[in-house]
This record gives structure tokens, C-alpha cells and sequence, in this order.
């Protein structure tokens, strides 16, 4: 089956994390050459670098990820469990494919989409067993549909041209996604990033590059609040030697302030970047596209002096909203020796794109803000 699709599609979620099946599902995307894309919790299960990867799928996954999820002919889903973030709009999700899923917990399979060729099993052994098979058939399948697989790259490319996932930028302003990017550039793909939950959580997954697994912790569906910074905490206590960035909103990081006196007490190095928007960014997001922005309990009018919050715990802490000083700023947190907390003012009605109404097919991607209507 895998060999006669001319559309294959790699979806790997959290499983091959858990199963540490990294290397694994490495070896197979190579020996497939199919297109890939990592869930949420998946990040990182195959290099941000690796030719073969595309994005995160779902909700607020790239263009190309969610077109390819809907055209693809054979989803070989891995250690994933089909949930609504993902699919959108069951009935509508990767009509045309076959499905092979592989997971560990029967109860996950056929649960949400229906299996052509169900496997219950742990994913690193099964992807050894199955890349093995794979790679004894390829020098007599793989030339049969060549042409057709040749195609399906040259659409998933023309699909990444064309709504690419990239930072918007300003001159005047800092804009929540150039603040990601910089991370980015910051950590180079090797740093440990802890977020909490809302709108800086999607950026993050969808612009900061992640290589290896446990680069990328997240509450994932449970979507805890104050849960970035004592993961961050818990990341950086079993890993000294590594830049851990702690993502978080302004909401979220209120939640969590008490645990700078543990920070402080163990003398933690985690980087805390709040990205602040002076919202429940997320949830003011949907009330502003789906509620006609009624806006209720959403505004964050408070937020304490981050210098002198941090100070008062015996570390460096500052403020910027100068899109001149970001880079500075950020390298400044990265260098100066133990924790330190550096509050981001960022664009406050900036919106997290692509996104998926709820209720929505994955291919019925808002991939922007409304533009206005010139009338003649």
C-alpha cells in the first residue's frame, strides 16, 4: 500500500516523542520520501531541518500541511490520535486517503477515522519492523508510480510558495511573530522552549525550529495556564548546560509568579519571555472573529515592573517595546548568568494565522485578516 500510493503523507504525533522513536521515523520518511508533518506534540519527532518536514498540521498549521492532509491519497498516521485539533471537520478530513495507523493504545485506533490497516503497537518497533519491509520491496515498487510521487512534490512545494509560514515584521512595532522569529535565530534550533498557552504557544510551534525530541514542551490539549514556567523550571534542572526559554503570555506568567522564589532559591538559568499584548490573547482572537468582537474579560490592564518583580527575587529583569532594541534585549537575557525575566509589549490585536473555524474542513483555512471591500 505504501508503495502504490502516489500521494503519501507522514503524520506523526506525540507518540513517536513518548515512544522515543525519533531516529526511527527518520529512517522511514527517508526510505518513503513522503511528505511530513509533526503535530503539537510532535515537534521535533523528525528535524525541523529534515527536507521531508513541513510544518504542524491542524488548527493553526501551515497551508501546505493542511492542503497536503486533504489531497494525500495514503496517511500513514504514527503514534497520533486523530484529535479535532488536527482533523477539523471529521467528515471532511483526507477524504481521498487509506489510512495505516500505528499506535500503542487500541482504544486510539479506529476511534476518530476508520483504518484500512490498523497496527497496535509500540511505534519505535513497529517503524524498524515496517521500514525493514519497506526498504526489501523499494527497488521493485518505487519506479512503478515515481511519476506520480515526482507530481505530489511539486504541489506540496507550489503549496509551501504559496502561503508561506513566515514572521510579519514591523518597523515601528514589535509584532508577536518577529519576537519568535528572533528566538529562533537566537537558539538555532538547540534550545529547550517551555510555553504556556495561547496565541504565543501557536507562534512558537509554527516559527521556532525544532531538530530534536523534548526541544518542545507544551501542555498540548489540556491547555493549562501557568504550566511554561515551571516546565521551563523542571527542563532546566535536568539539563544545566542548556538555554531553556520559558514562552509565556501575560495572563499565564501571573499564574505562575510564585515560582520565581523556586527559580531564584535553585538558581534556575531559564530565560522568561513574556510576550505581552495586554490580552487573553486567544481568547480575545475568537471573540473578535467569531463573536463580532464583543470583547469580555479579556483585557489585562495590570502587569507589574518586570525589573523590579525580577529584582525583588535577586535577578535581572527589563522591559522593551522598542523593535530596535529586541535583538539586543534578547541576546542580553541569553548571556547574563543565571534566570532572567524579559517582558515583551508586543502589537496587541495581532492574530495567530493560518486557523481553522471551528467546525471547519483543515482546507477551509482564514489564512488572514479580512481585507476591506473597495467600492466602485
Amino acid at each position: 500500500m505504501i508503495w502504490e500510493a502516489e500521494r503519501p503523507f507522514i503524520y506523526a504525533g506525540g507518540g513517536i516523542i513518548l515512544g522515543k522513536a525519533s531516529a526511527e521515523l527518520r529512517e522511514f520518511v527517508d526510505l518513503v520520501d513522503a511528505p511530513t508533518v509533526c503535530t503539537l506534540m510532535g515537534l521535533g519527532g523528525l528535524p525541523a531541518n529534515h527536507p521531508n518536514f513541513i510544518s504542524m498540521p491542524g488548527m493553526h498549521g501551515s497551508y501546505a500541511a493542511n492542503m497536503g492532509m486533504t489531497h494525500t491519497d495514503l496517511l500513514i498516521a504514527l503514534g497520533t490520535r486523530f484529535d479535532d485539533r488536527v482533523t477539523g471537520r471529521l467528515a471532511a478530513f483526507a477524504p481521498h486517503a487509506r489510512v495505516i495507523h500505528v499506535d500503542i493504545d487500541p482504544a486510539e485506533i479506529s476511534k476518530n477515522r476508520v483504518a484500512d490497516i490498523p497496527i497496535v503497537g509500540d511505534v519505535k518497533r513497529v517503524l524498524a519492523k515496517l521500514s525493514k519491509s519497506v526498504a526489501e520491496l523499494k527497488p521493485e515498487m518505487a519506479p512503478k508510480h515515481s511519476e506520480g510521487r515526482k507530481s505530489w512534490w511539486k504541489q506540496i512545494r507550489a503549496w509551501k510558495e504559496e502561503h508561506p509560514l513566515v514572521p510579519v515584521t514591523s518597523t515601528t512595532e514589535i509584532k508577536p511573530q518577529h519576537l519568535m522569529a528572533e528566538i529562533d535565530r537566537i537558539s538555532n534550533g538547540k534550545a529547550i522552549v517551555a510555553s504556556d498557552v495561547g496565541q504565543h504557544q501557536m507562534w512558537a510551534a509554527q516559527l521556532i525550529r525544532f531538530n530534536e525530541p523534548y526541544q518542545w514542551i507544551n501542555s498540548g490539549g489540556l491547555g493549562s495556564m501557568g504550566f511554561g514556567l515551571p516546565s521551563a523550571m523542571g527542563a532546566q534542572a535536568a539539563n544545566p548546560d542548556k538555554l531553556v526559554f520559558a514562552i509565556v503570555g501575560d495572563g499565564g506568567f501571573q499564574m505562575s509568579i510564585p515560582e520565581l522564589a523556586t527559580l531564584a532559591n535553585y538558581g534556575l538559568s531559564v530565560k522568561i519571555i513574556v510576550m505581552n499584548n495586554g490580552y487573553l490573547g486567544m481568547v480575545r482572537q475568537w471573540q473578535e472573529l467569531f463573536y463580532n468582537n464583543r470583547l469580555s474579560s479579556v483585557q489585562l490592564t495590570s502587569f507589574p515592573d518586570a525589573e523590579m518583580l525580577a529584582g525583588a527575587y535577586g535577578f535581572k529583569g527589563k522591559t522593551i517595546e522598542d523593535v530596535a532594541k529586541l535583538r539586543s534585549a534578547l541576546e542580553e537575557a541569553v548571556n547574563t548568568p543565571g534566570p532572567y525575566l524579559l517582558n515583551v509589549k508586543v502589537t496587541p490585536f495581532e492574530n495567530v494565522y493560518p486557523m481553522v473555524p471551528a467546525g471547519g474542513a483543515v482546507n477551509e483555512m482564514v489564512l488572514g485578516p479580512p481585507q476591506p471591500v473597495e467600492v466602485a
